[in-house]
C-alpha cells in the first residue's frame, strides 16, 4: 500500500488517455486515487483500510491548486493534465463543480521511475539520470520545504537524537508527552551548554531556529528547505547538497532553476494558496521530473498527504493546529508501539546482515507485542475521515463533502494537536 493511486491502462475512456514514456519523452496516464494511506514506510503490511472521503477529497483539492498555480505562476511547469468526468472525457476542477461533480481520477504527464527504467534497479537509475542517458525521469529527490515545527515533524526526531536520545523519542506520542522529552533535552543543553552537540547547533542553525529548541506548533517567519532522497527500499533518507545535485538528473540550469526558484516559489504558492482558506500549511514536499534536464514539478503538491495541511482550532483560549493528514494516524501509530516495533525490526535485519529487508520481521514483532495493526489502522481512518472532509471543503471553497462541525470531533484530536506559537 505504498501508493495512494493506481494507474489506469485498461480499455475505460480514462485507460485509452494512456501513452508510454520513452527515455526522451513524457507518455500520459490516468490515475485512480484511493482513499488508503502508508505511514511508517510498511507498505502493504498495513491492512486495507479506507479514509472516508479521501479519494475524492484528495484528486480535487490537488487539481484545484494546480489550476491556481498555472493562474499565479504560468511559467512553472508541471505534470498535471486534468480530470476525467462521469461523461469520460477530460476536465478541470472547476468544469466538474459547475456540473454538480467529483471525481478520483487524476491525469498526469508520465515519467520513467527506477521500476519501469531499470527494472528497480536505483544504482542504474541514477547512473541514466545522472549521465543523461535518460532524458525523462523523476528524480530520486523529495524537496521539502517547512514553515514550522508541528507533533511529529522529523526536525524533532533530529533534535532529540543529537543528544542522544532518539530511542526516547519513538515512544512518545502526543503534545505532552513530547514537550516533556523537549524540557530534557534543555536541560541537558543548559546543563553542558550547547557546544557539547555540535550537530544540534547546526540542525538548529539550518532550521531558522538559531539556538532555540521550539515545542511543537512552533511557526517560522519563513519557510527552510531540505531534502530526502525519494526511491531508497529503507526509506527516505535525508541527504546532502551533493546527493540531492547528483540524484537530480538535472544540469547546472536546471538544478539551479530548481532549487532557487521553483521549488521556492511553488512552496509559497502552497503556503499563500491554504492560507487563504484558512489552513495552516506548516510544511509539504515536491516532486519533479528530469526532463531533458530541465525541472518540471510532478506528482501530488499542496495535499492531505504531500503536506500537514492543520485546522487552527481554539481550545480553552489556546490555538492549537489540528492535523489533517497522516501525522493523526502516525502519533495513533507512534502510541500503539508500532513505531518501537519498526526499530526493533530494522536492528534484527542488519544484525542478520540486510536493514532494507525489516519488513520480513514487522509482523512477527507485531504478534509478539500484542499489537493489532487492523484495529490501528481502522482507528486512525475514522478520525482522519474528520478532518478530511473540513480540509476538502475548505480547500474547493464550497460543503463538497459532508463534514461534522469541528467542535463535535476536534477534542478527540487534541493529544496529537500542537499548540501555535509564531516567531517573533
Amino acid at each position: 500500500m505504498g501508493s495512494v493511486k493506481d494507474s489506469i491502462m485498461d480499455d475505460s475512456p480514462a485507460g485509452r488517455l494512456y501513452i508510454p514514456v520513452t527515455t526522451t519523452d513524457f507518455g500520459e496516464l490516468a490515475w485512480r486515487v484511493k482513499g488508503t494511506f502508508s505511514v511508517g514506510d510498511l507498505k502493504e503490511q498495513i491492512p486495507d483500510s479506507t479514509i472516508p472521503n479521501k479519494a475524492e477529497a484528495l484528486t480535487m483539492t490537488v487539481a484545484t491548486f494546480f489550476e491556481y498555480l498555472a493562474n499565479r505562476h504560468p511559467d512553472i511547469p508541471t505534470c498535471y493534465l486534468g480530470l476525467v468526468g462521469n461523461d469520460g472525457k477530460l476536465a478541470t476542477a472547476r468544469d466538474l463543480f459547475d456540473k454538480g461533480e467529483t471525481t478520483n481520477i487524476f491525469v498526469t504527464r508520465l515519467a520513467h521511475v527506477p521500476e519501469s527504467y531499470s527494472d528497480g534497479d536505483l544504482t542504474v537509475y541514477r547512473q541514466a539520470l545522472a549521465s543523461g542517458e535518460l532524458q525523462c525521469g523523476v528524480a530520486d529527490v523529495e524537496s521539502i520545504f517547512r514553515k514550522g515545527y508541528p507533533l511529529g515533524s522529523s526536525t524533532f526526531q533530529k533534535i532529540f537524537g543529537a543528544v542522544g536520545m532518539e530511542r526516547e523519542y519513538l515512544m512518545l506520542a502526543t503534545y505532552d508527552e513530547t514537550v516533556k522529552g523537549l524540557d530534557e533535552v534543555r536541560r541537558r543543553v543548559k546543563e553542558k551548554g550547547i557546544a557539547a552537540y555540535p550537530e544540534l547547533k547546526k540542525i538548529l542553525a539550518d532550521y531558522g531556529l538559531g539556538t532555540m529548541i521550539p515545542n511543537p506548533g512552533f511557526v517560522l517567519r519563513a519557510p527552510v528547505f531540505d531534502s530526502t532522497s525519494k526511491f531508497e527500499t529503507a526509506g527516505d533518507r535525508f541527504i546532502s547538497k551533493d546527493e540531492e545535485r547528483r540524484f537530480s538528473g538535472l544540469n547546472d540550469e536546471g538544478y539551479e532553476r530548481w532549487t532557487q526558484d521553483i521549488f521556492p516559489r511553488s512552496a509559497q504558492a502552497q503556503i499563500d494558496f491554504t492560507s487563504e482558506r484558512g489552513i495552516l500549511n506548516i510544511d509539504g514536499k515536491e516532486e519533479c521530473v528530469a526532463y531533458r534536464r530541465m525541472p518540471v514539478l510532478t506528482d501530488f503538491a499542496c495535499s492531505i498527504d504531500e503536506n500537514r495541511l492543520m485546522l487552527t482550532y481554539n481550545y480553552n483560549g489556546v490555538d492549537w493546529a489540528i492535523p489533517s493528514n497522516k501525522e493523526i494516524q502516525r502519533g495513533i501509530f507512534r502510541k500503539a508501539g508500532i513505531y518501537a516495533a519498526i526499530t526493533e525490526a530494522k536492528d534484527r535485519a542488519k544484525g542478520d546482515g540486510d536493514v532494507n529487508k525489516w519488513r520480513g520481521y514487522i509482523s512477527r514483532i507485531l504478534s509478539e507485542r500484542g499489537i493489532d495493526i487492523r484495529e490501528v489502522a481502522e482507528y486512525s481512518c475514522k478520525l482522519m475521515g474528520y478532518a478530511v472532509a473540513e480540509v476538502a471543503n475548505r480547500t474547493l471553497g464550497r460543503n463538497v463533502f459532508d463534514a461534522a462541525p469541528l467542535d463535535r470531533w476536534a477534542p478527540e484530536f487534541l493529544p496529537y494537536a500542537s499548540r501555535v506559537e509564531m516567531q517573533a
